[in-house]
């Protein structure tokens, strides 16, 4: 390309194509920068990297993207190269979160989030979704255009740690703030941050809601409903027109209420979901959208905490115009509700006398909303649909974490706390830039007293894990089986992968009573092995209930689906005449130093 005007470069390099997971378009442009200086000026106009930027980051830290903004002048190429700075600094610390045990993992996570936040969050999302090893995929899919690194699936396992603990960090000091600023718009981000907790960022529940208001106003137009709020907030006749089109809106886009089966699912409750795959969902989840796209449109909208149905509350500053009550859920029979008639109906069908009446009548805040929402995670809890094709255990972990926070938070409750720390180490690297730096300072001093022991029991624990291996050449006793072992079990007939083993049974004296232990043929004094099962829960197994099994192609392509954990612990899956074995992570690996060779020689020997 030498000897071209100046402009036909630019143009040429305007021709290619951004990429959210590719760096092809950015190495061209990088080698021009080190070419000739014709083409390293070409190379170097802002605003060819500008749709690149836009591709590849999606998600930002807002207050650092605009002091990236005001430090480069606003020069897409240094603001490209600095993000891509903060990607590379960010899998170096991924990696040695990979590789190392202990508790120096707990503080790279910390370090990723306060040095970065959410600026990070793109490049531990492209990791989190590197290519799977060929086995884990469909039979018969085309090979994938990226090539699989070197530990693709325990990258993935501690990018998607990661990535939840940068946006449940972030969910907690933004709850946290609503003690002091609990305004009517605060309801939108505060709600959103429930789906935080299964590391689902904010700004893209705020981008679906401003998405849904466009579409909203555009069926007013098609309507020919007022959209100028000057007009309608003065005719009280108009406003309901707008409050029930709004409703008309949202069923017109599959938005609607749950029944029978449809009101007990779980992932009605959380944004993320409710706004895409589960739209027929409760009473408090159509009321937040109906909420959010109101505000959006100029209508002074708020929840109102109804005992046991969520309605809205739509007021106007005119004098003239008086409150106007909305059932979103029930709108399909009738949205609007009257003051005389419709409200002490709903009242006397829960219960409630007329003269508590108008208590609930006021705008609820965002923080009674939220408690809310968190109740109707923690009081069915145990009632949720479970098994297969229900909710998996690792998501209603997620569900129960959150609505527990939730309490923690704003109703300073010990025993959510207690129980958010028997869950921890499900979302270990949460330790220190979740319950650490963001919820401890929410609390008074006697949980902060009580998280930090529990912090730094945990921590120890890391720190022990660490120090810690399983020679086979120190055993006084055979262990029979190994780490990543696939094996069914002889009593209940689940399927399971062996994730740790312990020469004799290590657990505490009251489970061994409870589980009869010693009614076992070989009793205590047999190897117990710490599994996962299929449905990612975890067991501690005699040896006497462990049986070789392997893995149907179906199951084994589900795996990190129902299972997340066992990215922390395996890598690839070899299976030979009905036995299996995973191939272990760098952790493994280096916690049972002589298990991958034991296995290796146990798959090709054939013996039990």
């Amino acid at each position: 390309m030498e000897g071209l005007p100046f402009d036909i470069y630019v143009q040429i390099l305007e021709q290619l194509i951004p990429s959210t997971d590719s760096d092809e378009s950015i190495l061209v442009l990088i080698s021009c920068l080190k070419a000739s200086t014709s083409l390293r000026t070409a190379a170097s106009v802002s605003r060819l990297w500008e749709p690149h930027y836009r591709v590849r980051y999606t998600i930002c830290d807002p207050a650092k993207e605009q002091s990236r903004r005001q430090s480069t002048g606003g020069d897409w190429r240094l603001m490209y190269l600095e993000r891509r700075r903060i990607d590379l600094k960010t899998l170096d610390i991924l990696f040695k979160i990979i590789t190392e045990r202990g508790s120096g993992r707990l503080e790279r996570a910390r370090e990723v989030n306060t040095m970065f936040s959410f600026d990070a969050w793109n490049v531990l999302e492209i990791a989190a979704n590197y290519p799977l090893p060929e086995g884990f995929c469909e039979s018969g899919a085309p090979p994938g255009k990226r090539p699989i690194p070197p530990h693709a699936v325990p990258i993935r396992f501690w990018a998607q740690m990661l990535l939840g603990a940068i946006a449940r960090s972030d969910a907690v000091r933004t709850w946290g703030e609503l003690t002091s600023n609990d305004t009517p718009q605060a309801l939108e981000l505060s709600f959103a941050c429930l789906s935080s907790f299964f590391a689902y960022p904010p700004m893209k529940i705020l981008y679906q809601l401003e998405e849904l208001t466009t579409l909203c106003k555009t069926y007013f137009i098609e309507h020919q409903i007022p959209l100028d709020p000057a007009e309608f907030t003065s005719d009280a006749g108009k406003l309901r027109l707008v409050c029930s089109s709004i409703c008309d809106f949202l069923w017109n886009c599959g938005f609607e209420a749950a029944n029978g089966h449809q009101f007990e699912m779980l992932q009605n409750r959380f944004p993320h979901l409710f706004l895409t795959t589960h739209k027929a969902t409760i009473p408090i989840s159509l009321v937040y959208i109906f909420v959010c796209i109101a505000q959006k449109m100029g209508v002074m909208a708020a929840p109102v905490d109804f005992p046991n149905r969520v309605l809205a509350i739509v007021s106007s500053s005119h004098p003239d115009v008086s409150d106007i009550f909305i059932d979103v859920f029930g709108s399909r029979t009738q949205a609007i509700l009257t003051f005389h008639d419709d409200i002490p109906h709903f009242l006397i069908q829960t219960g409630i006398t007329a003269t508590s009446m108008l208590r609930g009548f006021t705008p609820a805040s965002s923080i009674s909303m939220l408690v809310r929402a968190s109740r109707n995670v923690l009081v069915p809890f145990y009632n949720f649909p479970a098994g297969a094709g229900a909710v998996p255990e690792h998501m209603l972990h997620t569900a129960f974490y959150a609505s527990l926070v939730v309490n923690v938070i704003f109703m300073n409750d010990r025993g959510h706390l207690l129980n958010i720390m028997k869950h921890i180490n499900q979302f270990l690297l949460d330790l220190l830039p979740v319950l650490v730096d963001s919820l401890a300072p929410l609390l008074n001093s006697r949980l902060q007293e009580q998280l930090a022991a529990h912090c730094k029991a945990v921590i120890e624990d890391e720190q022990d894990a660490a120090a810690t291996s399983h020679p086979r050449s120190a055993l006084t006793r055979e262990v029979k089986f190994f780490v990543g072992m696939v094996f069914k079990h002889a009593v209940h007939g689940y399927v399971g992968y062996i994730c740790g083993w312990n020469p004799s049974c290590a657990a505490a004296e009251d489970w061994i009573q409870k589980m009869g232990v010693d009614r076992l043929s070989r009793g205590r004094h047999q190897p117990f092995y710490q599994v996962l099962t299929q449905n990612g829960s975890s067991r501690y197994v005699a040896e006497d209930n462990i049986r070789p099994t392997c893995l149907e192609p179906a199951d084994v392509r589900r795996i990190f689906i129902d299972t997340p954990e066992a990215g922390r612990y395996f890598e690839d899956l070899t299976q030979v005449d009905g036995r299996a074995r995973f191939l272990l992570s760098p952790e493994l690996n280096a916690a049972y130093p002589d298990d991958e060779a034991f296995g290796n020689r146990w798959l090709k020997q054939g013996e039990d």
